[in-house]
């Protein structure tokens, strides 16, 4: 099964902070969102009610070019609970022109609830099946 998810622009009034390693991390709630970014809650655009929030950050990187999405989610069923978030990143090849300044990426989705019933942890994934990290739901 494929869920429903969206792209999510992860901009607070308050700017976020920068985190310099890579994590991947879930959220169900706009209150959990902002005391783990530490910043006061704001309208993320995610409808808490219906969704929850998958992030990505990819961790400090030395230029611009760098760059982290999520490209699908799915709900195998094996192993049972666990939902698959496949990232993928992409880095500036040698003959780019690039920002000189550390950058931090991160991609947000927002993933319909609905019809994931016994739901309890994420396994984030490279293009190739490996593991990148995983992450507790939490309801």
């Amino acid at each position: 099964m494929t869920p429903n998810f969206r792209q999510v622009d992860l901009r607070s009034p308050q700017p976020l902070p920068f985190r310099p390693d890579p994590d991947y991390l879930v959220f169900s709630s706009a209150e959990a969102l902002a005391a783990f970014y530490e910043v006061p809650p704001w309208s993320s655009g995610v409808d808490w009610a219906r969704e929850f929030l998958l992030v990505a950050e990819r961790g400090e990187c030395p230029t611009g070019g760098y760059r982290v999405a999520i490209e699908s989610v799915t709900w195998p069923g094996r192993p049972a609970g666990v939902l698959v978030a496949k990232v993928v990143m992409a880095s500036p090849r040698p003959s780019d022109m690039v920002t000189m300044a550390l950058t931090f990426p991160r991609a947000a989705v927002a993933v319909e609830r609905a019809g994931l019933e016994g739901l309890s942890r994420v396994a984030f994934v490279d293009a190739r099946g490996q593991t990148l990290g995983t992450a507790e739901v939490i309801s």
